[in-house]
């Protein structure tokens, strides 16, 4: 550095010119992190429900006859064993059936829950009002700033932590404007972060570069990765037809062998034919 004429610091050419290298990097970084955060929140939110929608709806309809399929061969096997071995097959006996195939399933039920919600999320994601386009505009620009400002990878481990960063968090993914307004405004201007310059700026231009990488890999590897690997896929409608029409193929196959397996039931259950 140089003392100006009234002994004010003037930085050195080359230092300027690094300092002026970190702040893009932290634009950069910023800009990453909210393209990102909008990747996870919107774009594979999106993909998503408009694979369960096309795709997902018959998967579960497969994982569920076969989950009914499987449970109905382990009836079937219970009561054969009873009648093979001369015992009588009686309710009391149908009654521990019962209780042992509800432990034996309990983690197909559960399953079969978790898929049912993922579905009642995906439509009501459909179903949702989007943020207008001016809107959606505002909340990005408002969680770059408060990224450029707040977010650990762009200033360093160093960082004082935000206590409202969590929350920020939770603002961008549900699209709350409001909130995002609020916490930009009780954070002061976003846009005018007063930042301490690094005490080595060749540390923090390499620490930077390798968090801009590293935020990179990992969009990569969100892209590469279901549900948003099947993006270009759901846009052919070939390949959803050619998927739907495997599955109802699947769902079919189920449907049969349930339907025989459950008369097959019906048969060996008490009184020959009642229905259980």
């Amino acid at each position: 550095m140089t003392a100006a004429s009234e002994g004010a610091l003037v930085l050195h050419p080359r230092v300027a010119e690094k300092l002026a290298e970190i702040e893009n990097l932290r634009r950069g970084l910023s800009v990453l992190i909210e393209e990102h955060e909008d990747l996870l929140r919107h774009r594979r939110e999106a993909v998503m429900a408009l694979y369960m929608r096309d795709i997902g709806r018959l998967e579960f309809d497969l994982f569920r006859v076969r989950a009914e399929v499987s449970e109905l061969r382990y009836r079937v096997a219970f009561l054969q064993r009873e009648v093979n071995l001369g015992k009588p097959v009686t309710a009391a006996r149908v009654a521990v059936l019962d209780e042992e195939a509800a432990a034996e399933f309990a983690k197909t039920a559960a399953e079969i829950q978790r898929r049912e919600k993922e579905l009642r999320d995906s439509q009501d994601y459909l179903d949702g009002p989007d943020l207008p386009p001016e809107a959606a505009r505002e909340l990005k620009s408002l969680y770059r700033a408060l990224c450029m400002k707040r977010h650990p990878d762009v200033h360093g481990s160093g960082a004082e932590p935000w206590r409202h960063w969590d929350l920020l968090q939770r603002a961008y993914r549900a699209g709350d404007l409001d909130l995002m307004k609020t916490l930009a405004e009780g954070d002061g201007d976003p846009e005018g972060a007063d930042v301490a310059p690094p005490g080595d700026p060749d540390a923090e231009i390499a620490r930077l570069q390798s968090r801009i990488a590293d935020r990179k890999d990992r969009m990569a590897e969100a892209i590469s990765s279901p549900p948003l690997s099947y993006e270009e896929k759901l846009s052919d409608p070939e390949w959803v037809r050619e998927s739907q029409d495997g599955l109802k193929r699947g769902i079919a196959a189920g449907e049969a062998d349930r339907d025989r397996l459950a008369m097959l039931y019906r048969t060996l259950l008490p009184g020959a034919g009642a229905v259980h």
